[in-house]
């Protein structure tokens, strides 16, 4: 059962139905219960009222003339003696008793009688009255049909008026949809949570986060865009105006010395494109709660061999601290490589010729701590927020930057929970620490 307006609906009626059953049993048997007190009463009545009259005793019985009207009770008159005085019309021959004060259900001609019979010993009578049991039960019945069928009636046009109701209170979620359907795709201003009923307001403040956040994921996505083209153009005019120089030089230097520039433009373009989707891949994963771990000792030896020959080249050297064995991170291999190595080549392109790099983890109850720190100039407080921007750029590097390192990075850390700190190494350089939260 897919649609709200049925399921609600289904369940007032049911709960609904089911009271008015137990309501309308209870009133069935409660009146049936009365209905019989009351004719016994009257049988009671009755009886006494006939013995009341005064009957002489006759040697044949007295019987009333018969009418129209369909009698209800039977009587029957008869001397302590066993001698039948009087009788109504439609009485049986038989005695409608048993002889014995009180009430009596008997079976006479086939059909069943309830009696009661008094005796009146001064006068020596006994008079039975009785009800013949089938005009009972019909007279009843009677009574059950014309109490229930009104209420049947009140029951569909309750149902009905449920069904009414039912739309009318899902009309707010009608309205909602057509919010939606009627917007364009670039409108994504949020819903007025005012105009909305209190039990849908959690729905209306969860959808106009999500618009929120598709706006600030669009933003960022035209930002994103500008600014790749922006990058990109300029060392696309480099190749473009390199490549004039090449195909025009006539002398053999300068021919190889243009050629020399526009390999050198092809790799920064080559590695600002790859950082450009390592970006895009890192900030399209969603923030795993229960990721895979990774030991921080194979990521380090791997990225170890990728940069060993960059950092030969820069004049530096590579150095492994201590407490990084068997340290696991909540991180998958590729992302815990990928942001180690931007540091690395960070740390590469902004330290010191001569220096080193050096990788250390630190790990206690509160957090892990993976490091990379170089002996380079280190970045002033004020300008570590400024490059966790995207293309923004340190002062002092000796290589072709893309400013792309550290929001990958910080992407990376993100997703798997954790966090990029930037702070001043001890001795001068710059640390930076993808930081993990309590181990679990």
């Amino acid at each position: 059962m897919s649609s709200l307006r049925v399921r609600l609906f289904a369940l007032v009626a049911a709960i609904t139905l089911l009271v008015w059953s137990g309501a309308a049993t209870w009133t069935a048997l409660s009146t049936r219960a009365e209905v019989q007190r009351v004719l016994d009463g009257r049988l009671v009545e009755a009886a006494r009222m006939v013995a009341a009259l005064d009957i002489p005793l006759r040697d044949e019985p007295r019987q009333v003339t018969p009418s129209a009207y369909t009698r209800q009770l039977s009587c029957q008159i008869w001397s302590l003696s066993g001698h039948l005085v009087g009788r109504s019309a439609g009485a049986p021959d038989a005695p409608l008793g048993g002889g014995g004060a009180g009430f009596a259900e008997r079976e006479i001609g086939g059909q069943q009688w309830r009696v009661y019979t008094h005796i009146d010993a001064a006068k020596g009578l006994r008079v039975m009255v009785g009800d013949n049991l089938s005009v009972r039960r019909r007279l009843v019945t009677d009574m059950m049909i014309g109490l229930l069928a009104p209420a049947l009636a009140g029951l569909v046009a309750l149902g009905v008026l449920l069904w009414l109701g039912v739309r009318r209170g899902l009309r707010p979620l009608d309205t909602l949809a057509r919010g939606i359907a009627s917007r364009s795709p670039s409108a994504l201003a949020p819903f007025d949570e005012g105009a909305s009923p209190v039990e849908m307001r959690p729905v209306v403040q969860e959808m106009n986060g999500l618009l929120r956040r598709l706006d600030a994921a669009r933003r960022a996505e035209r930002d994103f865009v500008a600014n790749a083209a922006h990058e990109l153009q300029t060392p696309l005019a480099g190749l473009k105006t390199q490549a004039e120089v090449a195909r025009r030089a006539r002398d053999a230097g300068m021919r190889d010395h243009a050629l020399e520039q526009i390999t050198r433009s092809v790799d920064r373009t080559s590695r600002l494109v790859r950082q450009l989707l390592n970006l895009a891949r890192e900030e399209s994963r969603v923030e795993d709660h229960c990721p895979a771990t990774t030991l921080v000792d194979d990521a380090l030896a791997e990225v170890l061999d990728d940069y060993r020959g960059a950092a030969e080249a820069a004049g530096m050297k590579m150095v492994t601290g201590h407490g990084c064995s068997f340290i696991a991170v909540p991180m998958t291999a590729d992302a815990l490589r990928l942001a180690i190595g931007n540091l690395v080549e960070n740390a590469i392109l902004y330290a010191s010729e001569g220096g080193e790099v050096r990788l250390e983890c630190e790990e206690d109850e509160r957090h892990t701590e993976i490091r990379v720190i170089d002996r380079g100039l280190g970045i002033a407080a004020e300008d570590r927020e400024r490059l966790l921007r995207r293309f923004e750029r340190g002062a002092g590097g000796h290589g072709a930057g893309s400013g792309l390192g550290l929001s990958i990075v910080e992407a990376a850390a993100h997703a798997s929970g954790a966090t990029l700190q930037l702070r001043n190494a001890e001795g001068g350089g710059l640390l930076a620490a993808i930081r993990f939260g309590p181990r679990s």
